[in-house]
């Protein structure tokens, strides 16, 4: 079940670490959607998931456009942006 809290929430630390162990929580401010409470593992494999992806589109579009280019300089432009 999605969990939508306000900020003033956030006060108790140990309910908002409690409610975001199993899923997100978001977080509101004056009503609107304001930020994502994950615990760092789900961070993490979302984060790789993001990367694998955005590594396998710029894979794609440089087999078709015949623009490749180094490894290391991709990854490390990569990383930096």
């Amino acid at each position: 079940m999605t969990q939508i809290v306000p900020i003033t929430e956030l006060r108790n630390t140990a309910k908002m670490f409690e409610m975001s162990e199993n899923e997100p929580v978001y977080i509101t401010k004056n009503g609107y959607g304001s930020r994502v409470l994950l615990n760092i593992e789900v961070y993490n494999r979302v984060k790789e998931l993001i990367l694998d992806l955005e590594l396998e589109e710029r894979y794609q579009r440089s087999e078709t456009d015949g623009e490749n280019e180094d490894a290391h300089l991709f990854l490390k432009r990569l990383l930096n942006e």
